[in-house]
């Protein structure tokens, strides 16, 4: 079996209103510039004995958070969650940037995953190419659809930078989510800034904030924003 290479033994950041762990899994099909993991990313495989750690956690902890990376590339994710299922009783989160919408289909209907984070990485004007020729937008939609079907508890977010996407991107990408049927908030995750070259990219710190009130008047949905600048010192 893949195993993490690394887990973050509690959170209650990541799993609504849970007590949780990550596991991170190495690989990821996508190359964002402003991934904060590239040890991730580019890296292969773990060490990590995750079925020892959750046993011993098991009556600690309500749910586990899948990472990456990209988890739904594991081949092993479902022998994985059915083993979390079958031995813990936990709770399974994943994170997904939504490029395997046929991976989230199986998961789902053995009842094997309880919430999922959707990333929406780019307006559908913008579609990034897979390989294999497959455009990330397309199996986006198809991934949300896969939730709605199955009537799974989800999110759907994108991380953003103002030097990557403006309020007018935004702004279309929540309109589209929504004509998608998608009716719950929106989170806006700022990309996560922790020193100059450690992103994928190495983006440069960005050069203005965005608009706030022009995207909370403007948006059809409820907007959540996690990590925001000026929001870290508000106390």
């Amino acid at each position: 079996m893949v195993h993490p290479i690394d887990i973050t033994p509690l959170t209650f950041l990541d799993y609504p209103k849970k007590a949780a762990c990550i596991l991170w899994y190495t690989g990821c099909n996508l190359r964002c510039p402003y991934c904060y993991n590239p040890e991730l990313v580019l890296g292969r495989g773990g060490g990590q004995d995750e079925m020892a750690f959750l046993r011993e956690r098991a009556g600690f902890l309500d749910a586990v958070v899948l990472s990456g990376g990209e988890c739904t590339l594991n081949p092993d994710i479902a022998e994985l969650c059915r083993a979390i299922k079958r031995e813990t009783g936990l709770l399974i989160k994943i994170d997904t940037n939504g490029s395997n919408p046929q991976v989230v289909r199986a998961l789902a209907e053995e009842q094997l995953i309880d919430y999922v984070a959707l990333d929406n990485k780019m307006p559908g004007n913008r579609s990034w190419h897979l390989p294999g020729g497959a455009l990330l937008f397309d199996r986006f939609r198809a991934t949300l659809k896969v939730l709605q079907h199955y009537a799974l508890p989800h999110e759907v977010r994108t991380t953003v930078h103002p030097g990557l996407l403006d309020e007018a991107d935004i702004l279309r990408m929540i309109r589209e989510t929504m004509s998608f049927g998608y009716t719950g908030n929106y989170y806006l995750q700022f990309f996560f800034d922790a020193g100059k070259g450690k992103t994928l990219g190495n983006l440069p710190p960005p050069s203005r904030r965005y608009d706030r009130s022009l995207l909370n008047d403007m948006s059809p949905l409820p907007i959540v924003y996690r990590n925001f600048p000026e929001d870290r010192y508000k106390y």
